[in-house]
């Protein structure tokens, strides 16, 4: 436990690179300081102890009988020392199966292991993507901020850039002081909400609270194979149900183990005595012993139903969670081309044209050839279109992230969410 520990303090306080933070990068260091991994590893160990032990044979017996036999024949008092015996059971029939057994429960943890890392990816990527959308929607808060704060200051000057005088309305003075304020308050819960990501990420990751945090730009999802493609990569990639398939394997070989078990290890037993023949004089013989029980009555039957129930369970829950599975990975599928293609077409027919709205808007504002209400509009129009394309993008990231769960797929390995620099 302790070297768990200062491994963990070591990592978190090595020295931290000023690059900016990626996706990959924060992974990595999720990864390295995680102590779930070394409870999931623990079980590899425990595996490993447990298939040592299934290969052991039993301990032999020893057993000395005293009496006094021998010397009441002699006419003498005393005892003697006048049997020995040595008893060894011999595993004809379970070891292997013991083995096996085993063999298996440590292909489950060592699926295990891989699962608990890419449950740590997941966790990790999602922290980095709400600190991403928190930070880009900090950034578009400033702009509106700063874009609100240039129309203010411009009330206050008598001439407009182009020098040519114009009377602003109270009314529209007013919409203005609304605006800025609004956009003031905006940015005050952006920047509250972007802290506490900042927040979470470092205390995850085990960062310092003064460490600098750079982020790269989100940009779009990476477009996902065709869905009959990742259909056929379920059973041969996921780690799920690999996991359940060797404890489906494990059952299985548990009801070998207890058809096995219906015969108790036959003892063989050798044995040294003692005695006193016709002129009293002690000889010694040796002999050999064989037992072997007969499963007249208890025949096991019991422990073999109850580990085919077992292999039943496991092949229900294998089933069960393929089912989920594909049904997760189409929705998830089709959610995520849909919002791919919506993002593409919401930049193009919306996002694009809202922005050349508002430049011209504003240029004709300028020079009094538009109206404070069709600025606001376009200002509202824009910016609205700017915040619903980057919930369109963090969404689009969330289902791919969920995509290369399912598939069993290291988000470092293929970098599919698109959001690394």
């Amino acid at each position: 436990m302790a070297a768990c520990f200062f491994s963990s303090y070591s990592a978190s306080a090595e020295p931290l690179s000023p690059e900016p933070w990626t996706l990959q990068r924060s992974i990595e260091r999720g990864i390295a300081i995680a102590p779930e991994l070394k409870s999931a590893q623990a079980g590899i160990r425990a595996g490993e102890g447990e298939l040592e032990r299934a290969g052991e044979w039993p301990n032999p017996s020893v057993s000395l009988r005293v009496d006094n036999n021998i010397r009441q024949q002699q006419l003498r008092n005393g005892y003697t020392v006048d049997q020995m015996t040595v008893s060894q059971p011999i595993p004809l029939w379970r070891l292997k199966h013991q083995q096996k057994v085993a063999e298996q429960g440590i292909l489950a943890a060592r699926a295990d292991v891989i699962q608990t890392r890419l449950n740590i990816e997941t966790r990790v990527a999602r922290l980095f993507l709400s600190l991403q959308l928190d930070h880009e929607k900090l950034t578009l808060a400033e702009q509106r901020l700063k874009f609100t704060h240039k129309r203010i200051s411009s009330l206050r000057k008598p001439t407009d850039a182009s020098g040519i005088g114009r009377y602003v309305a109270p009314l529209d003075r007013s919409r203005l002081q609304l605006l800025h304020a609004a956009a003031d308050l905006d940015t005050a819960e952006a920047r509250n909400n972007y802290q506490e990501s900042l927040e979470m990420f470092r205390t995850y990751l085990a960062l310092p609270s003064d460490a600098p945090v750079t982020l790269t730009d989100m940009r779009p999802a990476a477009t996902p194979a065709a869905l009959p493609q990742l259909e056929k990569q379920i059973d041969s990639n996921t780690v799920l149900l690999r996991r359940l398939h060797h404890r489906v394997l494990q059952a299985e070989a548990g009801v070998d183990l207890e058809h096995a078990r219906r015969f108790d290890d036959p003892v063989l037993t050798f044995i040294r005595e003692k005695n006193v023949n016709v002129n009293n004089q002690t000889f010694s013989f040796n002999g050999v012993l064989l037992s072997v029980s007969l499963p007249l009555w208890d025949r096991n039957n019991g422990n073999i139903e109850r580990a085919r129930a077992e292999v039943m369970r496991a092949e229900s829950q294998f089933d069960v969670a393929k089912r989920e599975l594909m049904g997760s990975l189409r929705q998830s599928h089709i959610q995520l081309q849909h919002m791919l293609t919506q993002a593409g077409h919401f930049k193009q027919a919306v996002l694009q044209p809202a922005r050349s709205l508002l430049q011209a808007t504003e240029r004709n504002y300028d020079i009094g050839a538009s109206t404070s209400l069709a600025m606001i509009d376009a200002y509202n129009t824009y910016f609205t279109a700017r915040n619903r394309y980057l919930d369109i993008l963090f969404r689009s990231h969330q289902k791919s992230i969920d995509l290369n769960q399912m598939l069993g797929r290291s988000l470092i390995a293929t970098g599919d969410t698109g959001v690394q620099s």
